[in-house]
């Protein structure tokens, strides 16, 4: 019992609880706040409204008022703002085409235009879709309503002024023609042709009223045939910039291969730490560093190489993107390497805990499910300084389509540099011994 009692209120056991409990209300911290932004700060992302017909300013301003956006943005150029879509400055384009009041009035049926990236995150693809569906439904029944009342009003008045100018005139000629008479016959005659008049004119009333019911059947159904094709006056064709395969797996794959690469990077660093702190011992820890950093060049690409030629061909990548895909992910590994060596330089082998901590930072901060104008403010402060961020967007690029993959690289590259000379100073400062090993470093 002693024992027991020993072992279960040693440093170890505590301390790994201790740990159990940390982690877990951490992570969860960092993914529930993390991914808070979905889809509250969805409408934080910029869309763009291309007017390039100067008479429908009115359905610009209903546009304006019924997105559910905080920045939208005006232009009559749809080809810069197609680059821009390209550029992830904005994420949807709703492009109203030239003459689109011309041929509505005109009965036709024309297309209000919805661009879309589709090379982006799953979360970001869908809420535009969906945007565009129901902004076009929306225009559309508008549409209907107001052809609908034009033609109807139209129609009735056609068919029942000429109805009306035919019965009337008919009836003007003929009380005419027995005033007349009624003015040429005998004075004792004359209230009894009249009295007749009246009657016949009750009659020619009556007969009008009829034919006017005859004529509103005519008019329903002619409103009917006419209003037919109002139903499909405008139709919602989304342009998909971009496009990405059919399912979720597609969509994630740039976040999901980054992730696996980081994790397998973190583990590897533990190990290729281990064989550093031994080489220590025999040639001393500059040398030891230098032969470290070469060890993770190497590595680098070996593997990003062998990862790449395993992957493409399940997500039907072409050969084309093979070299770009190799470079980007071999420096997603050499910068994953030098990040995690950080805190194995400082801590030794307890610096690995730090490092899941930071992974857990960098899954949301790489924007592989959430766009950074969604995330919080802190993720949007640290994204800049996360390896992950520049590979996974440089993923999309390559993957499926996007301009300013050769910047990301160069600020990924800035990154390396700056993680490596972190590494070089903790190296050169640092003369305990192995960083909670049982290594001994050589002075």
């Amino acid at each position: 019992m002693k024992e027991l009692k020993k072992f279960l209120t040693s440093k170890e056991v505590l301390v790994t609880l201790f740990l159990l409990i940390i982690y877990g209300c951490l992570i969860f911290a960092i993914y529930f706040n993390g991914y808070s932004g979905v889809p509250k700060k969805v409408d934080e992302m910029p869309v763009t409204i291309v007017n390039q017909d100067s008479k429908s300013k009115k359905l610009t301003n209903q546009l304006d008022d019924s997105l559910p956006f905080k920045y939208i943005h005006h232009s009559s150029n749809l080809s810069d703002t197609q680059q821009k879509l390209k550029d992830r400055k904005t994420y949807l384009i709703i492009a109203i085409p030239k003459n689109f009041s011309k041929d509505i009035g005109k009965n036709k049926s024309v297309d209000l235009n919805f661009y879309i990236n589709q090379s982006n995150q799953s979360s970001v693809t869908t809420q535009m879709n969906a945007v565009a569906t129901g902004v076009g439904n929306s225009v559309n029944q508008q549409v209907i309503l107001k052809k609908g009342q034009a033609i109807l009003a139209e129609s009735q008045m056609k068919v029942l002024k000429q109805s009306l100018a035919t019965q009337q005139k008919k009836m003007t000629a003929q009380v005419a023609t027995q005033k007349q008479a009624i003015a040429a016959a005998p004075t004792a005659a004359q209230p009894q042709l009249e009295a007749r008049l009246k009657q016949q004119t009750a009659a020619g009333s009556k007969k009008i009223n009829q034919t006017a019911k005859a004529q509103e059947t005519k008019i329903k159904q002619g409103v009917a045939k006419v209003y037919a094709p109002v139903g499909k006056s405008v139709k919602t064709k989304i342009h998909k910039v971009n496009p990405v395969r059919t399912g979720l797996n597609y969509s994630l794959a740039p976040f999901i291969v980054n992730l696996a690469i980081y994790i397998g990077s973190m583990l590897g660093t533990v190990v290729l730490f281990t064989a550093y702190s031994k080489e220590t011992m025999k040639v001393g820890r500059l040398k030891a560093f230098v032969m470290l950093e070469i060890a993770m060049v190497l590595i680098a690409i070996i593997s990003s190489g062998v990862t790449v030629a395993i992957i493409s061909p399940s997500m039907h990548l072409g050969s084309d993107v093979f070299t770009q895909l190799w470079l980007n992910h071999a420096l997603e590994t050499f910068a994953s390497f030098n990040l995690n060596s950080i805190m194995l330089m400082l801590f030794g082998i307890l610096g690995t805990s730090v490092n899941v901590f930071l992974t857990m930072l960098q899954v949301v901060a790489s924007g592989g499910m959430i766009p950074v104008v969604a995330m919080n403010g802190f993720y949007q402060a640290i994204h800049t300084v996360s390896p992950m961020y520049y590979s996974v967007t440089a993923d999309f690029n390559i993957m499926y389509g996007g301009s300013g993959t050769t910047t990301l690289w160069m600020k990924l590259s800035l990154i390396i540099i700056a993680l490596i000379v972190i590494n070089l100073i903790i190296v050169s400062l640092k003369k305990s011994k192995p960083f909670a090993t049982n290594f001994k470093a050589a002075e």
